[in-house]
């Protein structure tokens, strides 16, 4: 008895083909997804260019009262809810000081519609440096605030920016760029509810 072998047509194999190239093809990107994720890799980047603090860090508790002004010295209804940028001094301000106030000041600026909700602040324990005084002076609206020497040893980086809420959120070395700084500001102010 002839037993007749059945073959698969041509067309049937290049369906299974195509069929099985497919499924391969839909299910690759979740294979690499899922070896990506139980692998443990990190984009080398993310999207801030300072030190996000994990958690925030409240800047009331890294030291007592400030003397004679806290953040809302002028007004404190007014200030409260203001983004901050905050430069931390240690010691008398010397010319990499005036340098980053200057650059604080151009970024403050630089938000233009987005300016009114954010203010600067120099957290100094020199309370009576000339050169802050003059700053000052000269800028009524940048807040000069004695804190104790010693205070915020917990962060090393010269520049925070601190929320509506007063935690200190990210902080930027001494190198950072204003360009980033600015990028930052800009991000948070066009996706924050708070102010």
């Amino acid at each position: 008895m002839n037993s007749l072998a059945i073959h698969p047509l041509p067309n049937q194999r290049q369906g299974r083909l195509m069929l099985a190239l497919i499924v391969v093809l839909l299910a690759l990107p979740f294979a690499i997804g899922a070896g990506l994720y139980f692998g443990g890799w990190q984009p080398p980047r993310s999207g801030h260019h300072g030190h996000l603090l994990t958690p925030p860090l409240r800047l009331a508790d890294l030291f007592p009262h400030p003397k004679g002004a806290s953040f809302g010295a002028r007004s404190t209804e007014k200030n409260a809810e203001k983004w901050k940028l905050v430069l931390h001094v240690r010691g008398p301000c010397a010319t990499e000081c005036t340098s980053r106030l200057d650059e604080m000041r151009r970024i403050h600026v630089a938000l233009y519609k987005n300016m009114g909700r954010v203010s600067r602040a120099v957290l100094t324990d020199q309370p009576d440096d000339p050169v802050l005084l003059a700053l000052h002076a000269s800028q009524p609206d940048l807040m000069v605030l004695t804190i104790p020497s010693g205070a915020l040893s917990e962060i090393t980086d010269p520049v925070l920016l601190v929320n509506p809420q007063g935690l200190v959120i990210m902080s930027y070395p001494p190198d950072a760029s204003p360009q980033g700084m600015r990028a930052d500001l800009d991000r948070l102010l066009k996706y924050a509810w708070t102010s």
